[in-house]
């Protein structure tokens, strides 16, 4: 399958501005492999909706501050199971980056091409100048 994706652009004749709507990374993966919810009910979607949520955050401010586990209790998240679920992430992230150092990383980059567009989770650069990207 390929996709002829061509950037679309408006113009404000107003503020003589152009812009350019360029594709994000998940529209394009949505036409590719897309997804039927229509036989979930809309409570259970919206319960998965808040429990990714809540982890995403809770992943975000734990790298932001240094992968402090100290600060995992503090983090926001009212429901048990989601920091419990946190916590499980945490032990992968650990096992699967032991032996990798970064130099630099962030959180919520935005990366785009003349084709795409998107914002990564993680994305960091080893001390062997890798670049490891999370999502």
């Amino acid at each position: 399958m390929r996709l002829d994706l061509k950037p679309l652009y408006i113009y404000n004749d107003e503020l003589h501005k152009y812009s350019i709507l360029i594709p994000s990374v998940s529209q394009i993966v949505n036409i590719l492999l897309p997804k039927d919810y229509s036989q979930i009910d809309d409570n259970i979607l919206k319960l998965a909706q808040n429990r990714g949520i809540c982890i995403h955050n809770m992943i975000d401010v734990w790298i932001k501050n240094n992968f402090d586990d100290e600060l995992i209790e503090f983090i926001d998240c009212e429901i048990k199971s989601h920091r419990e679920l946190f916590k499980n992430f945490i032990k992968l992230y650990q096992e699967t980056f032991k032996d990798i150092k970064f130099r630099h990383y962030e959180t919520e980059k935005t990366l785009y091409s003349p084709l795409m567009c998107g914002t990564t989770d993680f994305i960091g650069i080893t001390t062997d100048n890798e670049y490891i990207m999370c999502d």
